[in-house]
């Protein structure tokens, strides 16, 4: 089959290249399909590009891929699905093609994303290595829309990056990507990702990707892992590795306050990585918790990697004293900057989102609600505003409110990059 795969991902704070579908790619045409990947991200006529694109390579099928369902931050939100439904509407109306819609903004609520967007089928969770299962089952006429992607471990699929002007990315202040597994085994309450089965990557296959990428130009990389550090002795295999090749380049990558050491700090600033996003929340932490992040952030820093945190605070019954204490916890270390968000978005099935949702007395702190189990538009729970925690800290640097500018870590401070 010829599958025309459709990035509409146009978010520039930064532009993302869409490395799940050079995945997808990848996996089809090592199984005999045909695979071409038209990116829309810098595009000034999307529907204009879309006809062009199946006039030329002529698809049987279409996949879009649905990277998020908003910005998830609320203050300066962008909800994207209305433009995919469009693209959708178009493909399917002008040309009676079948669209399949994957990606991780559709874990969240797939049946509910399919019927938003009024598409064929839908893949939740990785589909390399599904998707050709799936094709085999819409050729059969199957009943079923909703699948399952799957992967296992040391799954070899081949990352096609030729479908992707990689250049157009870094002159727009993106970086190239990869990852090296996919899936999470932490239990935070408001992450849909939480608790998704883990699959890792052969080392050997994320270091040939890295050359690749090298070979056309690219030298800063962000790893796309929901956080890298998901096993030490993995991430310990994977430096050292890394090291061996003596690749020139500098690299960043989110982590948790868990499964670190000083070795893994040292190999990873001897590999080129300068900054780390410490992912924090305070939902029911135990003191163990604010001291792995002391030990982290210092273990971190003594090595020269620079380290910010991105902290979600301000949930339910959450007092301003505590608040306050936890911020103090964070900023004794002295990381970076601390990024703090105290609106929490909320989506379908998970905990904090049911506990919010069954709680009436917590209603109130509800912004946007309108009885939507679905949770698809966005929907925030805050009872700490933003005037109340420019109060709580108190003007100091260190702390800047996440989404009061657009942008990521990497790009307010790749200046400190060595």
């Amino acid at each position: 089959m010829k599958v025309l795969l459709i990035n509409p991902n146009r978010y520039m704070f930064p532009p993302v290249p869409p490395i799940g579908l050079e995945y997808i790619a990848g996996a089809l045409i090592s199984a005999g399909n045909k695979a071409e990947i038209l990116d829309l991200c810098f595009s000034e006529n999307i529907f204009k590009e879309i006809d062009n694109a199946i006039d030329l390579f002529k698809p049987d099928i279409t996949g879009i891929t649905v990277r998020n369902i908003d910005s998830a931050l609320f203050l300066n939100n962008e909800f994207f699905l209305n433009e995919i439904r469009d693209i959708v509407k178009h493909i399917k109306e002008n040309y009676g093609l079948k669209v399949i819609i994957g990606g991780a903004g559709t874990i969240s609520c797939p049946k509910d994303i399919l019927e938003y967007l009024d598409s064929d089928f839908i893949i939740s969770g990785p589909a390399e290595g599904s998707i050709n299962y799936v094709l085999e089952q819409i050729n059969s006429n199957t009943n079923n829309k909703i699948f399952y992607g799957t992967c296992t471990s040391g799954l070899k699929i081949n990352r096609i990056i030729s479908g992707i002007n990689y250049n157009k990315y870094l002159e727009k202040g993106g970086i190239a990507g990869f990852e090296t597994h996919k899936g999470c085994s932490s239990s935070c309450c408001y992450c849909i990702e939480a608790n998704t089965k883990v699959f890792f990557k052969e080392i050997s296959d994320v270091i040939n990707e890295i050359k690749e990428l090298i070979n056309i130009g690219c030298s800063h990389f962000h790893l796309c892992d929901s956080e890298f550090n998901e096993s030490l002795e993995y991430c310990l295999d994977f430096c050292n590795a890394l090291k061996q090749e003596n690749l020139n380049i500098k690299w960043t990558a989110y982590m948790k306050p868990d499964n670190f050491n000083k070795k893994l700090f040292q190999l990873m600033k001897e590999t080129g990585a300068y900054l780390i996003t410490l992912t924090v929340d305070t939902y029911k932490k135990c003191d163990m918790y604010w001291s792995d992040i002391e030990r982290f952030l210092f273990s971190a820093k003594s090595t020269g990697i620079k380290v910010a945190v991105d902290l979600l605070t301000g949930f339910p019954y959450e007092k301003e004293q505590e608040i306050k204490q936890h911020l103090e916890n964070i900023r004794r270390p002295l990381p970076e900057s601390i990024n703090i968000n105290t609106y929490i978005r909320l989506y379908k099935n998970t905990r904090i989102s049911k506990q919010i949702i069954s709680d009436k007395n917590l209603h109130k702190y509800l912004i946007y609600y309108s009885n939507d189990e679905n949770l698809i538009k966005p929907v925030f729970y805050n009872h700490i505003n933003l005037e109340q925690l420019s109060q709580i800290v108190e003007f100091d640097p260190i702390f800047r409110i996440d989404g009061a500018d657009k942008g990521v870590n990497y790009n307010r401070l790749e200046n400190i990059a060595t």
